[in-house]
């Protein structure tokens, strides 16, 4: 049985303090269930009890380095009436499964056929440089910008406080500029566009699209500094690029 607005995909997102989204990993799974038009419903979950919740619903870790369990994770309901749903954890999990339970014609795909190994190599070896590229120079906005203070407290306690901390001026166009010389190389790697692999959205433009909501969102948004920056980036390809995954984010499937 497919999911319906009856009985729709659980979501499970971690919550910011205004009660939003801000996490890039469940970012994608978000994109990923708008892209498909599949029905569904947000359960939120404070970034200190996600470990805990995983472990009572018997998730297996989802990474062998800290943190150990990590959302995003859905919750698919079952064909039979009083079947138990299939859980399932992690982004580029999700999106395999969502592609073989739902698939084309009748939804559109994420993983098309041919591109899973490529797909999974540049979100495990190749993404992870530019996406932590500029994070020293605008991790220390993240309390304030998305965490209560219990969560800060969990932060502080599990990353270290002085992961938080502000760096100079110097230090931060320093990280900036290298930054953005990974990303020059990427733009170059990947070609015109308008998505990753050319005209065909893929899961790797979730993951990217990811990262950009991510540092939007603890940076400031449209007025800050970062994004600023980030929008100049080859001839303001990265503003544009933007604009179409926020079209994905905005027509959402999320039932109320």
């Amino acid at each position: 049985m497919a999911a319906t607005p009856e009985n729709p995909i659980i979501f499970y997102d971690i919550v910011a303090k205004d009660g939003s989204y801000w996490t890039p990993n469940p970012f994608k799974t978000r994109l990923t269930l708008n892209y498909k038009g599949l029905p569904y419903r947000v359960k939120w979950v404070k970034i200190e009890d996600v470990e805990p919740l995983m472990k009572e619903m018997g998730i297996p870790p989802t990474s062998k380095t800290f943190p150990h369990y990590t959302l995003p994770m859905i919750a698919d309901p079952s064909s039979e009436p009083d079947g138990k749903p299939t859980l399932v954890s992690e982004s580029f999990r999700i999106a395999e499964y969502l592609d073989e339970k739902y698939p084309a014609p009748k939804y559109p795909i994420v993983i098309p056929p041919g591109t899973r190994v490529l797909q999974k190599i540049f979100a495990e070896q190749y993404a992870p440089s530019i996406a932590m590229a500029p994070i020293p120079a605008i991790v220390s906005g993240l309390p304030a910008a998305v965490l209560d203070e219990a969560s800060t407290e969990y932060m502080y306690r599990t990353r270290g406080k002085e992961t938080f901390n502000p760096v100079s001026e110097e230090t931060s166009a320093k990280v900036m500029a290298e930054a953005r010389e990974k990303w020059d190389g990427f733009a170059l790697t990947i070609g015109d566009g308008p998505w990753i692999t050319g005209d065909t959205v893929t899961f790797a433009d979730f993951l990217i699209g990811g990262l950009l909501f991510f540092w939007r969102r603890i940076g400031g948004g449209d007025e800050g500094k970062l994004w600023k920056e980030l929008a100049t980036w080859q001839d303001g390809r990265w503003a544009e690029y933007w604009k179409l995954v926020e079209a994905i984010e905005n027509k959402s499937s999320c039932l109320a």
